[in-house]
């Protein structure tokens, strides 16, 4: 009899925390004060123009826990907060050159790792896996075009 405990939901988390640490282990050596939470912030599309409290939400946290995410990237130069000019009581998140240049690293090491598991699984059964992901999770969001992901955004 093992005495191993089965992973029910594990083996989802693994996938996520292996391409994670794929993410870090690529752009981290260039930016030491960078965590995993960190590098999460950035998979909402762009955090650039954003209110704190929007991506607490998508992220399903604390405002006070973003406020520390936030402002960790603020005094390491990566974002700003300026006035939102349509409401004075609101800041809006403002990349840095030095934030630009991280978000481009994030979004060229998460193509690698699209790249590496298309490789490893072969294209039908990736295809497959994005949209059995796509069913369980009722996302309706196509498969990211790895060309589109390393192409500098519009600034």
């Amino acid at each position: 009899m093992s005495t191993e405990i089965p992973r029910y939901f594990g083996l989802l988390r693994v996938a996520f925390d292996q391409a994670l640490a794929a993410v870090l282990a690529e752009v981290g050596p260039r930016h030491p004060a960078l965590r995993p939470a960190h590098v999460q912030l950035f998979r909402f599309g762009g955090i650039d123009g954003s209110h704190t409290a929007e991506l607490a939400a998508h992220a399903g946290m604390t405002k006070q826990s973003m406020h520390e995410l936030v402002t960790h990237l603020e005094r390491h130069g990566y974002l700003v907060r300026q006035p939102d000019p349509t409401d004075t009581r609101a800041r809006r998140l403002r990349l840095t050159t030095a934030g630009r240049r991280l978000e481009r690293q994030l979004h060229d090491a998460i193509a690698d790792v699209l790249d590496n598991w298309e490789r490893d699984l072969g294209r039908d059964r990736f295809d497959q896996l994005w949209a059995i992901l796509q069913q369980l999770t009722g996302e309706t969001t196509p498969l990211p075009d790895r060309t589109l992901i390393r192409v500098d955004p519009v600034v």
